[in-house]
C-alpha cells in the first residue's frame, strides 16, 4: 500500500470515528461546527475524508465532544516508535512559548506539504 493510499484509508478511519462520536454525543454537523469554530459543511468534509483538521481544532472536537483524543483516534493504526522524532519532539517540548509555537508551525507546514507528494 503507497504511503497515499494509506493516508487516504487513515483520514477515512478518523472521519467514521468523528461522526460516530459527533452522533453519539447528540450534535448535529451544524451544532459541532459552532463549538469548533468552523461551519457544518466543515464538519461534513472531516467525516468524509475530504479534508483534514489541524491540532487546534482536532483539540476543540476532543473539548466539545467530550473524548479523549484516543476516542477518535482509536482505528488508525499505531506507528512504529522513532527515537530520532520522540527526541527532537522533547526538544521542542523544551522551547519557550514563541519558539515551541514556531517550531510546530513548521513541523505542520512540513508535515502538510509532505502528504500532498
Amino acid at each position: 500500500m503507497s504511503t497515499k493510499e494509506k493516508n487516504m484509508d487513515e483520514r477515512i478511519a478518523f472521519g467514521n470515528s468523528l461522526s460516530e462520536k459527533r452522533r453519539e454525543s447528540g450534535f448535529s454537523q451544524e451544532e459541532l461546527g459552532l463549538k469548533i469554530g468552523k461551519s457544518s459543511n466543515a464538519v461534513s468534509r472531516y467525516e468524509n475524508a475530504e479534508n483534514t483538521m489541524d491540532v487546534h481544532t482536532f483539540a476543540k472536537t476532543v473539548n466539545a465532544l467530550k473524548a479523549s483524543p484516543y476516542e477518535l483516534l482509536k482505528d488508525l493504526e499505531a506507528p512504529e516508535p522513532d527515537s530520532k522524532i520522540v527526541s527532537l519532539f522533547f526538544q521542542i517540548q523544551r522551547l519557550d512559548k514563541n519558539k515551541k509555537k514556531f517550531a510546530l508551525s513548521m513541523v505542520e507546514s512540513m508535515l502538510d506539504n509532505l502528504a500532498s507528494l
